[in-house]
């Protein structure tokens, strides 16, 4: 049965943004190759054309899709009953879907799609309450900048092993952040060959106040994951505590093989600090051994909470290790953990935090400067109607080195054009003058990485695009 609140597609496709209808594949074509998936899917504020009297909907915005000859549209699709259904079709980045209800939730993905009818991966998913649209009608003034939302989600607190009796996959389970606002999602971090990387996961939110996660992984390997949450404005939370999981392998075999060591180590137990030596700005840890089936001595990792996820202390043989580099007076939390020879992880041990010694200071992070040779490529993407306008802005570091901290700049041709609120930056504006500061959390571009941020504004008249683009004082092409 269809979702209760959703309008039949003829509707839905008559309001907001133009539909794009998707091209036929060209007589004889060989084209056989799809589009790549999206980019990242999100809900934005993306604002309906004056008049059109959309109500209550979802407004969605995703990085564009590449593809080998070309993508000609994207099909937006909800899931109704379990299964994912095209509502519409756009050329753009962005798309309203309207004739919803209050208050109701709504999953979304998107698909791209090219020429020869080729449909790329799904997006990722993004579940969203609809709410009122806010398009404004002709009469109505240019609505004025909205208040930047900068505060974070909460961190997710109880995270847990959770078994998913299926092969390599991997459980876990928390409890749900909250935000000012709304959680727009999870990520999830595991520790895979000597560092953590972003991994995908099926999240899940049951009724209750928990959240279950299911990730994909090499079966019978130990892991150590991490999760943080986010909002819609961007705003990541603290992490959670690490913990512990063994992807499943399904079915169980019948025993180990003869000499294949699956037991872990203990869990180490006494983290704490150490007095008596004197190290500005660091601190002395230590713990309690902890032993192993093997007879061997374990390892131990020890890792250090950032802001939003962990810092890798290195590796000791002896239950003790010294941190420095640290800011002298500011409080750090640790876990640690045990690894055997076979590589199976023990449980962290509890979170410790630690104040570090006076007369350290914190190395800072880069400042944006015209001297550091950055390379850049700006893709200005606008959607216009009478009176305002959506623009996508993705920037890519061509170059050769991570750009650390940026500042995004560029002027509107003409007086009368002013962004009124945006997303993925902190916006300002002084006249025709533009610019748009990294959050903490997008503040590194690495090489051949793209960044999508935007905003929508307002105009009177004519709405020609910047003539140009600076990052960090240096020039950008221009795409």
């Amino acid at each position: 049965m269809p979702v209760k609140g959703l309008r039949p597609v003829s509707v839905i496709l008559g309001a907001g943004l133009a539909l794009a209808a998707s091209a036929a594949p060209a007589v004889g074509a060989a084209d056989t190759t799809p589009p790549s998936a999206p980019g990242t899917l999100f809900h934005c504020p993306l604002p309906g054309a004056p008049g059109s009297g959309l109500g209550i909907g979802v407004s969605l915005c995703w990085g564009a899709a590449t593809d080998d000859v070309g993508v000609t549209g994207y099909d937006v699709q909800v899931k109704q009953d379990g299964v994912f259904t095209a509502i519409r079709t756009t050329t753009g980045t962005g798309s309203i879907v309207s004739g919803l209800t209050l208050g109701q939730s709504y999953t979304f993905r998107v698909i791209a799609r090219d020429a020869a009818g080729n449909a790329g991966p799904p997006s990722n998913e993004v579940t969203q309450a609809a709410n009122y649209l806010s398009g404004m009608s002709p009469s109505a003034p240019p609505p004025s900048p909205s208040p930047i939302d900068r505060t974070p989600p909460t961190r997710p607190e109880g995270l847990g092993p959770y078994s998913v009796y299926i092969n390599g996959a991997a459980g876990l389970t928390w409890t749900r952040s909250t935000d000012n606002v709304a959680v727009s999602g999870y990520d999830v971090y595991a520790w895979i060959d000597g560092a953590f990387s972003k991994v995908p996961a099926q999240i899940s939110t049951p009724a209750d106040d928990k959240v279950l996660a299911i990730v994909g992984l090499t079966p019978g390997r130990d892991y150590l994951f991490y999760v943080v949450a986010k909002d819609a404005a961007g705003n990541l939370s603290a992490p959670s505590d690490l913990v512990r999981q063994r992807a499943m392998v399904e079915p169980p075999a019948a025993s180990p093989s003869p000499g294949t060591d699956t037991t872990p180590p203990g869990t180490p137990t006494g983290l704490t600090s150490v007095s008596g030596m004197d190290i500005p700005g660091g601190v002395f840890l230590a713990w309690n051994s902890v032993s192993d089936d093997s007879g061997v001595p374990s390892k131990y990792d020890l890792f250090r909470q950032t802001d939003h996820g962990y810092a890798y202390e290195g590796e000791n043989g002896i239950p003790r290790d010294i941190v420095s580099g640290l800011e002298g007076g500011k409080p750090y939390t640790f876990q640690v953990v045990a690894r055997d020879a076979a590589g199976n992880l023990s449980n962290p041990s509890a979170p410790y935090t630690a104040v570090a010694q006076p007369g350290g200071t914190s190395s800072p992070s880069p400042s944006p400067s015209a001297s550091s040779g950055t390379a850049c490529k700006v893709t200005y993407a606008p959607t216009t109607w009478g009176g305002g306008f959506t623009a996508t802005v993705t920037i890519t570091n061509t170059g050769t080195a991570a750009i650390a901290g940026w500042k995004l700049g560029f002027s509107f041709p003409l007086a009368s054009q002013r962004v009124t609120n945006g997303w993925s930056a902190v916006w300002t504006q002084s006249g025709t003058a533009v610019t748009a500061e990294n959050y903490e959390w997008n503040k590194t571009i690495k090489p051949g990485q793209s960044l999508y941020l935007g905003f929508n504004g307002a105009y009177s008249g004519e709405n020609p695009p910047p003539a140009a683009f600076t990052l960090n004082g240096n020039a950008c092409t221009m795409t």
